[in-house]
């Protein structure tokens, strides 16, 4: 019914000191310190070296700067820096000892914690006019190199603390194991405890809720718990319980409560997937984020104000070109210049969007059929507009109406959306961000006629990489890509 870590066989005293590492009697909860005064130093020094390496660059170039040799100004800034960078990366949980092994997170939180510092500073030299007191090179030096610096002592942080966690060269966080046994066959993260300075110095099976053990037998069993964990001297106790037993998981932390140390539950095989995502505030409660908003507040008013001041820019710039291919369009045959449709937009909305006439029908029904190659239905003037992608310049009135963005997912005809949403599972995946007038699917050559449906699903799954991987980036990369593309493509028609 339990189980209790063999300790093994017993060698003699000069075997087992040969054998195993000398361990300080010390806990892995010494590295924060360690580590904390560690950004102290470098970030001081880094700021004396800021100000030499400006004042060397600015006599190099102009030959008459001179700091005056205050080196102590220059490492009172870094220390300043550092004080803050130690205080910001203490709130963030820098320093905790699970998060000094964690590669990515360590550069993305220190490389965070270093702009807010410096947003700091600079809102604090505002408030109080002392920005004329100090060198605006050497900040601009200090704050670049610093960036660089924290990479690379972040990298050297994990990988230090790593190999010293591995080594045992401190005292682990002795730990006590309670739980079902399934669950510490099936559990993903029991066996990973060790990489993050844990040691599970006891473990105890306990018996199913289902069994016929009596109560008598279990309460046996936790009093065998409490007194291992005296006798070891254990750090914590952490529960291996499956969630959906409430009763059990609440029956053990009471009859352990007689413990002066914490006990922790871990989330059970079927509920660590879930809790892999971010935790987040609600109202009263908290709440785990299943699926985060494709973009910002800030993003989308970051994007759209892009959008609609290059979409105003154009329609002023084009106007002269827009009533010249109207007036041939309406010369060439019979009907409106422009074409409007329905189409899907930003979370399903329908809007019409805007576009050269090419064809000789005005289809925008429940069948809509595509413009294959050859089509009869294809103007003479048409063929060109299409080919050199013209007839979608009208969609600048939908991007400056703030129903498309210049770029995203293409909006397709609704009988199309109706279509392949039927027979596409992520295809509505694609109304997360507003269409586009191109798109990453277009530049990729995913564009025109889809009459196979496996080249609509390459479609989609290009356009759901946009939106999980969305920057501005990105974006202009696409625009500048789609004059290439639109050049030499033959997939429009």
């Amino acid at each position: 019914m339990s189980h209790v870590r063999n300790a093994g066989s017993q060698p003699g005293v000069m075997g087992r000191l040969a054998a195993e590492p000398v361990t300080v009697p010390a806990s892995l909860s010494v590295l924060t310190p360690l580590v904390a005064l560690f950004d102290l130093a470098w970030i001081a020094m880094l700021g004396g070296g800021a100000g030499l390496i400006y004042e060397l660059l600015a006599q190099a170039i102009g030959g008459s700067y001179s700091s005056g040799g205050d080196l102590e100004q220059q490492i009172g800034i870094g220390l300043a820096v550092a004080l803050l960078f130690s205080a910001f990366g203490h709130a963030s949980g820098l320093y905790k000892t699970e998060n000094l092994v964690r590669r990515y997170w360590q550069v993305t939180r220190a490389t965070l914690v270093w702009l807010s510092v410096f947003l700091f500073l600079a809102f604090l030299a505002f408030l109080l006019k002392v920005g004329a007191s100090f060198s605006r090179g050497q900040i601009l030096v200090l704050f670049v190199s610093g960036l660089f610096g924290v990479a690379a002592t972040r990298l050297l942080i994990v990988h230090t603390c790593s190999r010293v966690i591995r080594s045992g060269a401190f005292r682990p966080n002795r730990l006590v194991l309670v739980g079902l046994a399934e669950e510490f066959v099936t559990n993903p993260a029991l066996p990973r405890l060790a990489d993050f300075g844990h040691s599970v110095e006891a473990k105890f099976a306990l018996p199913p809720s289902n069994s016929s053990v009596d109560d008598e037998e279990r309460r046996q069993l936790i009093r065998e718990v409490i007194r291992r964990t005296r006798e070891i001297g254990a750090d914590e106790i952490v529960l291996a319980i499956p969630w959906t037993k409430p009763d059990m998981i609440h029956d053990i932390e009471r009859a352990l409560r007689v413990l002066p140390i914490p006990i922790k539950l871990v989330p059970d095989s079927s509920i660590c997937r879930v809790l892999d995502r971010p935790v987040c505030e609600l109202g009263p409660t908290k709440a785990v984020q299943l699926q985060r908003a494709p973009l910002s507040a800030a993003q989308r008013a970051l994007k759209q104000g892009i959008d609609r001041v290059l979409a105003a820019s154009g329609i002023v710039a084009l106007l002269p070109l827009f009533a010249v291919i109207g007036a041939a369009v309406r010369l060439e045959s019979s009907g409106p210049a422009l074409f409007l449709q329905q189409r899907a937009g930003f979370n399903g909305r329908p809007f019409r969007i805007y576009k050269f006439r090419t064809m000789t029908t005005a289809d925008d029904g429940a069948v809509i059929v595509q413009a294959t190659r050859n089509d009869k239905r294809v103007t003479s003037l048409g063929q060109l507009l299409r080919k050199l992608s013209i007839d979608e310049i009208p969609q600048l009135i939908n991007v400056l109406r703030g129903e498309m963005s210049l770029v995203g997912p293409r909006p397709h005809a609704l009988a199309h959306d109706t279509e392949y949403d039927r027979l596409i599972a992520s295809y509505a995946q694609r109304h997360k961000m507003k269409p586009g007038i191109t798109g990453w699917a277009q530049i990729n050559g995913f564009r025109g006629e889809t009459p196979e449906l496996g080249m609509m699903q390459r479609r989609v799954e290009s356009d759901l990489w946009y939106i999980e991987s969305w920057s501005l980036w990105l974006d202009i990369r696409i625009l500048l890509a789609t004059v290439i593309h639109v050049m030499k493509s033959d997939r429009a028609y």
